[in-house]
């Protein structure tokens, strides 16, 4: 457990195992701790409304300023065993002819294998075992990095390029949604072969004067 003044100082840490905030403006604060990690919160101090504003920006209990200090303890004590993992989707998943298998950590399509980074291989299976759903900056980060890792979300974006680069002609796409996210996309054969087959006629046609 950590406690900072500021966000910058949550930065300077790179695992966060419970974050314990308290201040003037709790609500102000739970906002900036939700940016960088999604790790367990503890929000202590505020009225009734600034709890309930701490609670739908995410943190995971609200307690009075007045609480005893055995009971803050219990309750980072709760969070810190509480199952946090994701859910679990099985070795292998699939999206259109891309194969992830999660055991021997192997990215396959067509039998062609792909090579990925640890954090790439991350990447691509939670966005495939949620493909055509909308995905926030802070929901991929929180899957593909874990709870507890600290960070900014533009993380996020930085490896989603490199992804994309790496998935060219395999048949997944990763869109950008304005404003919230991303999204993996399974493109239509036919829309994949197009360009290739228009690629190779292309060069058919084309001879010598």
């Amino acid at each position: 457990m950590v406690w900072y003044r500021d966000q910058e100082g949550i930065l300077r840490e790179r695992v966060i195992d419970a974050v314990l905030a308290c201040g003037r403006d709790p609500v102000d604060m739970t906002a900036l701790i939700r940016r960088v990690t999604a790790t367990p919160l503890v929000v202590l101090g505020g009225d009734d409304a600034q709890a309930a504003n701490c609670l739908n920006l995410g943190a995971d209990v609200w307690l009075p300023a007045a609480t005893a200090p055995g009971v803050i303890a219990a309750q980072l004590r709760r969070l810190l065993k509480t199952d946090r993992r994701r859910p679990h989707h099985g070795p292998l998943v699939t999206a259109g002819n891309a194969q992830i298998d999660t055991e021997e950590r192997r990215v396959t399509v067509g039998g062609k294998e792909i090579e990925l980074s640890p954090r790439e291989f991350e990447l691509l299976r939670f966005m495939a075992e949620n493909r055509a759903k909308a995905l926030s900056r802070d929901r991929i980060l929180a899957a593909a990095w874990g709870p507890r890792f600290v960070g900014e979300p533009k993380t996020v974006d930085v490896h989603v390029a490199w992804l994309r680069q790496k998935l060219e002609g395999t048949g997944l796409r990763v869109t950008t949604m304005r404003g919230l996210g991303y999204r993996l996309d399974v493109i239509p054969a036919q829309t994949v072969e197009r360009p290739l087959a228009e690629a190779v006629r292309g060069r058919s046609t084309s001879t010598d004067p």
